[in-house]
C-alpha cells in the first residue's frame, strides 16, 4: 500500500518545509521523488543545532526530506540544460516555490514550463497569491502567523501575541499542495490536461483559522487570545495539577455532568451548568471552581478518572516524552530507514496516513548532500 503512486516521478525544486513536505508526502504514497538542489544546498541543511554529528545533516532538513532521492544542480549552468530537459520530459509534476523574480528568470514559470512540456503539471508555494499586490514578498513561516492572524489568537491573554510552536502554516500550506498535487493528477489521467496547482501561505494559513475565521465573518469582531481555553466550550483547557498539568475538554454535556459529581459540584444549585452554553456565560466562576479541585489531583488520579468515565484528556507531555516513552502506546509514527551510503539506521517519522491498515511509508532516508 506503501506504492500508490509509483507509476508517477516527482520533480522538487522547493526548498525549507512547505513544498518539500508536500513532496515527501507523495514520496510516502510511493512516487518516485529527485530532490533537486543548488550547488550551495537547501538553505534547511544549515538550520540547527541539532546537527548529526558524523554527516552534519540538520534535524530541520531530514523533517521534510524522506523518500526522495537527491541531485545537485545549478540551474543556470548551460551544461544543466540538457540533463534538466530529460527529467522535465520524463516527470509529472514539478514543485516548486522560487520567488517570482527568480522563477522569471529561471524560466520557471507555469507559462514557460506549460509551452514547452504540456503534460507537466507545475505545483508552486508562494508567500502571497499571485494575484494580489503583496504577490513578490517573501514569506517565512514566522511571517505568515503574523500576516494571517494565527499569532494574535497564540499565547496567554495578558501578555503578547505568539507563534506556534510548530511551523504550522508551513505544514498546512504542504499538506493542501500535495492534495492539490493529487487532484491535479487525476485530472490529468482524466482529460489529459496538466494545470497550475498554487498555495500561498498566507491563505493555507488563514484557511487554518477556520472556525475562527467563520465567527469573525459572522460577527465582523476580532477573536480575544484565551491561552489554553476555548471560547465556544467549557471547560476546555489546561488545569494545573499538585504535580504537573492536565487538558480536559468536555465536548459533551453528559462528560462535564460527570466531572462534576467527582470535583463536588453540585448541579441542582446551579442549572445552566448543565448545559455548554449556560458554562461558557458562567465561565469564570466555573472554572475557579474547577481549579481548585484539580489542584488538589494528581495528574495520575485526573488521568484515571477521566479514562475510566471516558473523558477527553491528556497530561501535557514533552515531545521527547512522546517520541521515545509512549511510541507503540498512543502513536507507531517513528520510524528507522536504513542509510546505504553511510550504513546507519536514520530515525524519523512516518506518515500518519494508513490504508487498509497499513501505514503507509518511505523506504529511504533524506537524501545525502552531494554538492
Amino acid at each position: 500500500m506503501s506504492h500508490l503512486l509509483s507509476h508517477y516521478k516527482i520533480l522538487d525544486f522547493s526548498r525549507i518545509l512547505a513544498g518539500p513536505f508536500a513532496a515527501q508526502l507523495l514520496a510516502d504514497f510511493g512516487a518516485e521523488v529527485l530532490k533537486i538542489e543548488p550547488p550551495d544546498g537547501d538553505p534547511s541543511r544549515g538550520w540547527g543545532p541539532p546537527f548529526e554529528a558524523d554527516t552534519g545533516e540538520s534535524a530541520y532538513f531530514r523533517c521534510a526530506n524522506r523518500g526522495k532521492r537527491g541531485l545537485v544542480m545549478d540551474l543556470e549552468d548551460e551544461g544543466c540544460k540538457a540533463l534538466l530537459h530529460e527529467l522535465m520530459t520524463s516527470a509529472d509534476v514539478v514543485v516548486e516555490n522560487f520567488m517570482p523574480d527568480s522563477a522569471e528568470f529561471l524560466g520557471f514559470t507555469w507559462e514557460k514550463i506549460h509551452d514547452r512540456y504540456p503534460k507537466l503539471i507545475v505545483a508552486s508555494v508562494r508567500g502571497f497569491a499571485s494575484d494580489v499586490p503583496a504577490a513578490r514578498r517573501p514569506g517565512y513561516d514566522l511571517i505568515l502567523q503574523a500576516e494571517c492572524g494565527l499569532m494574535s489568537l497564540t499565547g496567554d491573554p495578558s501578555g503578547q501575541p505568539m507563534k506556534a510552536g510548530a511551523s504550522v502554516v508551513d505544514i498546512v500550506a504542504g499538506l493542501y499542495l500535495a492534495n492539490g498535487i493529487q487532484a491535479a493528477m487525476l485530472h490529468r489521467e482524466r482529460t489529459g490536461e496538466a494545470i497550475h496547482v498554487e498555495v500561498p501561505l498566507m491563505e493555507a494559513g488563514l484557511a487554518s483559522l477556520a472556525h475562527v475565521a467563520a465567527e469573525t465573518l459572522m460577527t465582523g469582531a476580532a477573536p480575544a487570545r484565551m491561552g489554553n481555553a476555548h471560547p465556544h466550550i467549557v471547560p476546555y483547557q489546561t488545569f494545573a495539577c499538585s504535580d504537573g498539568v492536565a487538558a480536559i475538554g468536555c465536548g459533551k454535556d453528559r462528560q462535564f455532568e460527570v466531572l462534576a459529581l467527582w470535583a463536588g459540584i453540585d448541579l441542582e444549585a446551579e442549572p445552566r451548568w448543565r448545559a455548554n452554553r449556560g458554562r461558557v456565560e458562567d465561565r469564570e466562576r466555573l472554572v475557579r471552581l474547577l481549579e481548585a479541585h484539580f489542584s488538589r489531583r494528581t495528574v495520575a488520579e485526573t488521568m484515571d478518572f477521566c479514562d475510566r468515565h471516558a473523558i477527553p484528556a491528556s497530561r501535557v507531555r514533552t515531545v521527547d516524552e512522546v517520541l521515545f516513552r509512549e511510541a507503540g502506546t498512543l502513536h507507531h509514527l517513528v520510524t528507522t530507514l536504513y542509510d546505504g551510503d553511510e550504513g546507519r539506521m536514520v530515525p524519523v517519522l512516518a506518515s500518519p496516513v494508513l490504508f487498509n491498515d497499513m501505514r503507509a511509508r518511505s523506504r529511504i532516508p533524506p537524501p545525502r548532500f552531494q554538492g
